[in-house]
């Protein structure tokens, strides 16, 4: 029977060092978990930061796109502009060149008689 105090002590000191490794990992692990925690939020903030800025490259992209299909319309535009400038001075030129063949041809015809 003496032994079993001593066993009962001897398993308290093992109970109470269990105990003591116990809370020291959970203590461990908490400070793991407020780490991991403020990591996160951290994380969080930088992506938050990143959608933003992807949303405005994306805003801004939209708005490029937009100016540059009004660009091409006005581009259109002017080229269409621009062939039928060439069409009526196509017309002109060979309406000039044959007033000068009438012309000519007057003048000649004209002196035959």
């Amino acid at each position: 029977m003496q032994n079993e105090p001593g066993t009962l002590r001897a398993s308290l000191l093992t109970d109470d060092h269990l105990l003591q490794v116990t809370s020291s990992r959970l203590q461990q692990t908490e400070q793991m978990c407020a780490e991991s925690e403020a990591m996160g939020a951290s994380i969080l903030g930088e992506l938050r930061g990143q959608r933003e800025q992807l949303t405005s490259a994306r805003d801004t992209l939209s708005g490029a796109q937009q100016d540059l299909a009004a660009g091409q319309t006005t581009i259109r535009r002017m080229l269409a502009r621009t062939l039928a400038d060439r069409l009526i001075l196509a017309f002109i030129v060979v309406m000039l060149l044959a007033l000068i063949g009438l012309i000519l041809w007057y003048e000649f015809a004209g002196k035959r008689h």
